[in-house]
């Protein structure tokens, strides 16, 4: 039936209330039986009456009175079940809608007297008021119509008690049946509505997460790229800088840094490789990380003639490999913030692994900086800082800098038992120095 939440027009506004009728169940095949099962009880309950009443020698004006209130109450009936813009505007005048039909309908049932077919006509605004008011007064207003039939019996001049049980029983049986009914349509309904806003959320949530993860490996792939790529050329760069500087009044040591340039350039190339090779296969599983540490702490001091020292103590450091590609990552990156800005002499790596986790710190001796500075305001900041501190993240750890101006640089990365394999528990100790 074409009705609203009281006082609305809009019942998406009420999604999880089974006791107002959508739009969606007013366009279903059901909410068309409803409309259609509505004008046929109207109908039923006017012209059986009449045609009774006319057989048994009702007179003219009894038959026009009787007819004319018919008429009144099957169009204001059909205008609610079959319009839907007249449905919306009576819903909100739904109790003046409810009591004039009432009134109509007591006045047939005090002309036709009829106490079995009448009373069925008060049914069809208490299925209406069933789906436009809460249960309650839904009831309330049954309740009140069933009054109001036998109002109607009574100024008909039926007034033994015997003749009022036969509608009240009807009517009564018809009310449960109807209200049985209705509930169990209007929470199928609710139930289809809540599915349709599940699937919908779902759907949703199933594109921002496919675009997360599409925005997760983009970082992926760009912090790839400035972990190698960058920093490899960034390096190459510096060794061609200083080659041009001193091209002239120190050419073997110019000519030194080309054949350095050359290796660098050999390298970067190699690292390019294995980035573009982890991308898709990343390090193996169980593989230990501390010889890839110590690898990667020769190779800066190899490009950069800062004397570089790797320290591992502890048991033997095993990590997933997406978090071993991540901390192998971390100190590439702090590597080339020493190599690009701190101008140290000196940089130590030490890592340490048991069974509470693992901590890896690379401490320089160089001009440190400021770390309470903004992103802009220093060179030490940026995108390394923020790779670094995205890795950690990604890791399942955290990364802890300082520094301060003449000082040097500390960088601290601690990950919790969760994020490291378990190793044998034997103490393994790994020492390597290079430079100078």
């Amino acid at each position: 039936m074409h009705v609203e939440q009281y006082h609305t027009t809009d019942t998406q506004d009420i999604p999880d209330d089974p006791w107002f009728m959508s739009a969606s169940l007013r366009k279903s095949g059901l909410g068309k039986l409803l409309n259609g099962s509505g004008v046929v009880a109207g109908l039923l309950s006017c012209l059986l009456p009449l045609i009774v009443g006319i057989g048994s020698g009702w007179g003219f004006g009894r038959t026009a009175a009787y007819t004319a209130l018919a008429i009144l109450f099957l169009v204001l009936t059909g205008v609610y079940l079959l319009s839907a813009d007249a449905a919306d505007w009576l819903s909100r005048r739904i109790s003046a809608y409810l009591l004039t039909v009432g009134i109509i309908l007591t006045g047939l049932q005090s002309i036709s007297g009829d106490p079995t077919i009448q009373p069925i006509g008060f049914t069809v605004p208490f299925v209406i008021a069933l789906l436009c008011l809460s249960p309650r007064r839904a009831i309330f207003t049954g309740l009140f119509y069933l009054g109001l039939a036998i109002l109607g019996l009574w100024l008909s001049g039926l007034r033994t008690p015997s003749v009022f049980l036969l509608p009240t029983t009807i009517y009564g049986a018809i009310m449960f049946f109807m209200y049985a009914i209705i509930r169990i349509a209007l929470e199928q309904d609710s139930a289809r509505r809540t599915a349709a806003r599940l699937a919908a959320q779902n759907a949703r949530l199933a594109r921002e997460a496919q675009l997360s993860a599409t925005l997760a490996e983009r970082n992926r792939i760009a912090r790839e790229l400035h972990d190698t790529i960058a920093q490899g050329l960034t390096a190459l760069t510096m060794q061609l800088e200083a080659v041009q500087r001193g091209f002239d009044h120190d050419p073997e040591r110019a000519r030194a840094r080309l054949v350095r340039a050359h290796e660098l350039a050999r390298a970067t190339l190699a690292d390019v490789r294995r980035s573009v090779w982890t991308l898709a296969a990343p390090i193996a599983e169980n593989e230990a990380l501390d010889p890839l540490l110590a690898e990667q702490v020769c190779q800066f001091s190899g490009r950069s003639g800062v004397f570089a020292e790797y320290v591992h103590s502890g048991s033997r450091l095993v990590l997933p490999s997406e978090q071993a590609i991540q901390v192998l990552r971390i100190l590439q990156e702090a590597l080339q913030n020493v190599e690009k800005h701190a101008r140290a002499a000196n940089v130590h790596v030490r890592s340490h692994a048991d069974e509470t986790g693992m901590t890896m710190s690379i401490i320089d001796d160089g001009i440190g900086f400021d770390p309470t500075l903004r992103a802009g305001d220093t060179q030490r900041s940026g995108f390394g800082l923020m790779s670094m501190n995205e890795r950690a993240r990604l890791a399942g750890g955290e990364i802890h800098v300082t520094s301060a101006p003449g000082q040097g640089t500390t960088v601290l990365l601690r990950m919790p038992a969760a994020h490291v394999k378990p190793t044998e528990t034997n103490t393994v100790s790994m020492v390597s120095k290079a430079g100078r």
